[in-house]
């Protein structure tokens, strides 16, 4: 009388614990890229609310880098700067991703709105942020007073600011 014996072989149990490790190598890959394309619509969202903010401030004063009209017409007193909630992305939460700055030019006539991962070097990331995260495909995020969208990252300008 002979007996068969039930169960894997060795083979066959390395062939399902490679097949495992593929699928959970691509959806790891998929998932970390869905994280970086959620955190960049957020940061763009923000870009885009800093920016009809600072269209209002014009509307107003005349310029963008001054709160007061008279401040505007010389050039000189309080410099106007991002409300709180315009300064980080997201705007809810404590682990801020980007960190939202902007810079202006030819006497307060221009501007240009970055936002910096925190995990590139964002300047002025606050503690706890999300300093382990950077994207490389699009780096940091400009939108200027002309509306011009950029990035300075592997990926292109229409890519990383598509929908």
């Amino acid at each position: 009388m002979r007996f068969r014996m039930a169960g894997f072989t060795l083979i066959e149990l390395l062939v399902a614990v490679a097949i495992l490790g593929i699928l959970t190598t691509v959806g790891v890959a998929s998932y970390l890229d869905h994280v970086a394309t959620t955190k960049r619509a957020s940061a763009k969202a923000v870009l885009v609310e800093a920016a009809n903010w600072l269209e209002r401030q014009y509307s107003v004063n005349g310029c963008y880098n001054f709160i007061t009209s008279a401040a505007c017409a010389s050039q000189s007193g309080t410099a106007t700067s991002l409300p709180g909630a315009l300064d980080s992305s997201p705007r809810e939460g404590t682990r801020e991703s980007y960190r939202i700055t902007v810079a202006y030019a030819n006497s307060g006539q221009t501007y240009t709105l970055s936002a910096t991962p925190c995990g590139n070097g964002g300047s002025g990331c606050t503690a706890g942020s999300n300093d382990g995260f950077t994207d490389s495909k699009c780096n940091v995020l400009t939108l200027d007073s002309l509306g011009t969208q950029g990035e300075n990252g592997s990926g292109s300008a229409a890519d990383c600011w598509q929908r």
